[in-house]
């Protein structure tokens, strides 16, 4: 796997636990946005079924995803 979504995974999986529910997607949001200006993500699309539905969400909105394109290859 790539070792920046590695980082990410295992960032996320620290964190998330010291973060409210309600309040998870927004943390997540942040997160990707700092990952995406200082990390390669470019596998992240593929590798998406390894986060929990806050960080999938928040890679979704992020990068412009439909639900539907999961599965599909970027360009």
């Amino acid at each position: 796997m790539d070792p920046d979504l590695d980082f990410l995974v295992e960032v996320w999986d620290g964190l998330k636990n010291y973060i409210t529910k309600k309040d998870r997607l927004q943390a997540a949001e942040q997160l990707i946005t700092i990952f995406d200006e200082n990390a390669d993500l470019n596998n992240i699309q593929e590798n998406i079924n390894m986060f929990d539905s806050a960080m999938k969400n928040a890679i979704i909105g992020h990068f412009g995803l439909d639900e539907d394109d999961e599965d599909e290859e970027w360009d």
